[in-house]
C-alpha cells in the first residue's frame, strides 16, 4: 500500500511539473500565490553557470556544477553550516562515536522525501550501502563502513574498517546524498535519482541550455523557500554572463571575471559577493604513463621549479588568489606552513637539459573554464622559456573528469589543469583525490606508504600525532613524489543584482542557494 501511494503521489507531482514547464525557455514569471500585505518576492531566480550541467544524480559526478542544483534537492546526512564553517547535521539530528571504529547516527523525524514517503533508515541504508559501492564517486567513502545496523527507523550504528575520528565528515560528500528507497523501487532509475528532501524539485532539463527546480511546499528538513522556482542558466562566457546580467537576464552570476569586478562591487545596481575559496589549483602528471616523461620525478621536479606562481596568479585571477607551497588547502584541518618547492628557473632549466626534454612536446589537457584556460596559456608561455612546448586541448568539465578518471596506463593523459575542493577535515583532503583507492585520483598515484599514512592519520586519536602525519604526507607529496604542482587557492566571487539576498558562498564552490530570494516593490 505505501508503495502505490508513494507512485500515486509521484504522479501527481509529475503532472504538476509538466503543467509548469510547458515551454522550453526559462520564464521568468509565474503564479503570485502570496497573500495581499504579505512581502512580495520575486517568483523566479535566474542563475548563470560557468561550467555545463550534467545530471541531478549526486552518484554521477564531483562537479561543483552540478553539486549545487543537487544540493538543493537531494539532502545529505552532514553538511558544512556556511555561518559557521562546521559540519553539521542536515538528515541527522545528532550521533555519538563510541569508539573511532563505531558510531551511532540519529536521524531527524518526520523527514517528507518529494514522493510522499517519510524518511527513514532504510532509505539510508540503500543510499549508502546498496548504490554507493556501485558508483566510483561515492565506493570509497562507504568502503570505510565493515558493518550497517539498523537500531530502529530513525538510528542506524556504523562499524568501521579502521578507526576514522572525523567519521561524520564522510556523509558530508554529495556522492553520499540520501535518495528515496521506494523511489527507486517504483520508478524508472532516471526519475528515481531526482527525488529528494530538499527544498526544491526537480522540474527540467534542456542539456547545455538550462535546468530548471521548483519549490517543495512540504520541505521538513528546511525552511520552505520564498522563491518558488530557481534557473540555472548555462553561459560558459564571463563576458556574456556579465552582460545578462546588465541587460536584467539573470538575477546571479557565477564566476564573473576579474576584470569585471569593480564593475559589480562599485556599482548602484549590482553587488560582488566573496569568500575564500578552499579550492586547490593545480598542474597535475599522470604517474602511470610510463610512455611520457611526466612519470620520471625528476621531469617533475623540473616542472615545479620552472613556474613562477605569482605570475599565473595575475594571469588567471588578476591577484584575486593566494600562491600556495603546499599540496593541501590552507583552511583544511592540519595544515602545516611547508616551503615546498621554490621558483628556481635556473635548477629548472639545467633539469630539462640534463633530460634531454628541450625541444619536445608535452600534452596537457584542461576544462574550457575562463580560469583554466587563463593557466594553460600562461603555463605554455612560461614552459616555452625553457624550450618545452605544451600542447593543449580543451575540453568541457564533465569530459575532463571522465579522461581523467579512465585507465591511467591507456588514457593518453600526460599533464593536466584541474583543481579539487576538500571540506575542511584532512582526511577528505587526501582521500579521495591521492589515494590509491580514491576516485578522483586524477594523478593516478599508486603509492602503499601513502596509502597508509592517510589511513594512520584518519584512526589516530592524538591531535600532536595527527598533525606530525599530515605534514609528513605534505612534505613528501609536494616536495618528494609531486603528484601535483600546487598554484594557488582563488578568491570566490560572484555577481548579483542589488536586492538579491541568501546567497552562502561556500569556500569549498557547493554555494548554497536555499535561501535566495528578492524581495520586491
Amino acid at each position: 500500500m505505501k508503495k502505490i501511494l508513494a507512485l500515486l503521489l509521484a504522479m501527481a507531482m509529475i503532472f504538476s511539473l509538466a503543467a509548469c514547464s510547458g515551454s522550453n525557455e526559462p520564464a521568468q514569471s509565474g503564479g503570485d500565490d502570496q497573500p495581499s500585505g504579505e512581502p512580495h518576492y520575486k517568483d523566479t531566480i535566474i542563475i548563470a553557470m560557468a561550467d555545463e550541467f550534467t545530471t541531478i544524480d549526486p552518484t554521477a559526478t564531483t562537479a561543483e556544477t552540478n553539486q549545487i542544483v543537487q544540493d538543493l534537492v537531494i539532502d545529505l546526512l552532514t553538511d558544512t553550516n556556511l555561518n559557521t564553517i562546521t559540519n553539521e547535521g542536515e538528515l541527522v539530528d545528532h550521533w555519538e562515536m563510541v569508539a573511532p571504529d563505531d558510531w551511532i547516527f540519529y536521524l531527524k523525524p518526520g523527514i517528507n522525501f518529494h514522493d510522499g514517503t517519510v524518511l527513514d533508515v532504510d532509505d539510508v541504508e540503500f543510499s549508502l550501502m546498496v548504490r554507493g559501492p556501485e558508483k566510483s564517486t561515492a565506493a570509497n567513502y562507504v568502503a570505510k563502513i565493515k558493518e550497517f545496523i539498523k537500531i530502529d527507523d530513525l538510528t542506524f550504528e556504523c562499524k568501521l574498517v579502521a578507526g576514522d575520528v572525523d567519521f561524520n565528515y564522510t556523509f558530508a560528500a554529495n556522492a553520499l546524498s540520501i535518495q528515496s528507497k521506494e523511489a527507486f523501487e517504483s520508478m524508472p532509475e532516471e526519475e528515481a535519482v531526482k527525488i529528494g528532501t530538499g527544498p526544491f524539485m526537480f522540474e527540467e532539463f534542456v542539456p547545455g541550455d538550462y535546468v530548471s527546480l521548483v519549490r517543495f511546499e512540504n520541505c521538513t528538513s528546511a525552511p520552505v523557500p520564498n522563491t518558488r522556482r530557481l534557473v540555472f542558466k548555462m553561459i560558459p562566457e564571463a563576458s556574456a554572463r556579465m552582460i545578462a546580467l546588465e541587460n536584467g537576464e539573470v538575477d546571479v552570476i557565477m564566476s564573473p571575471a576579474a576584470t569585471d569586478y569593480s564593475r559589480l562591487s562599485d556599482s548602484d545596481e549590482f553587488q560582488l559577493l566573496t569568500t575564500t575559496g578552499r579550492g586547490q589549483h593545480f598542474i597535475a602528471f599522470n604517474l602511470q604513463n610510463a610512455n611520457s616523461i611526466v612519470s620520471d620525478p625528476k621531469f617533475r621536479l623540473a616542472v615545479a621549479k620552472a613556474i613562477d606562481k605569482d605570475e599565473m596568479v595575475l594571469a588567471a585571477w588578476d591577484g584575486y588568489a593566494q600562491v600556495s607551497t603546499s599540496i593541501q588547502c590552507r583552511d583544511v584541518e592540519f595544515y602545516a606552513d611547508i616551503e615546498g618547492i621554490p621558483y628556481d628557473p635556473e635548477g629548472a632549466k639545467a633539469l630539462f637539459e640534463e633530460l634531454g626534454v628541450v625541444g619536445s612536446t608535452i600534452k596537457l589537457v584542461t576544462s574550457d573554464a575562463d580560469h583554466r584556460v587563463k593557466m594553460a596559456e600562461n603555463f605554455q608561455a612560461q614552459m616555452a622559456k625553457y624550450g618545452v612546448k605544451i600542447d593543449v586541448e580543451y575540453m568541457q568539465q564533465s569530459a575532463l573528469i571522465e579522461l581523467l578518471t579512465s585507465d591511467g596506463p591507456t588514457s593518453g593523459v600526460e599533464l593536466s589543469i584541474v583543481s579539487w575542493t576538500p571540506g575542511k577535515n584532512a582526511d577528505y583532503m587526501y582521500r579521495n583525490p591521492i589515494h590509491s583507492q580514491g576516485g578522483r585520483n586524477y594523478a593516478h598515484l599508486q603509492d602503499p606508504e601513502i596509502d597508509a599514512l592517510i589511513d594512520e592519520a584518519a584512526g589516530e586519536v592524538d591531535r600532536t600525532r595527527r598533525a606530525e602525519l599530515y605534514k609528513e604526507l605534505q612534505e613528501k607529496l609536494t616536495c618528494e613524489i609531486i603528484n601535483w604542482v600546487p598554484i594557488a587557492q582563488a578568491t570566490l566571487t560572484m555577481g548579483a543584482a542589488k536586492g538579491v539576498e541568501g546567497i552562502l558562498l561556500h569556500p569549498a564552490l557547493v554555494h548554497s542557494f536555499k535561501g535566495v530570494q528578492k524581495l520586491e516593490d
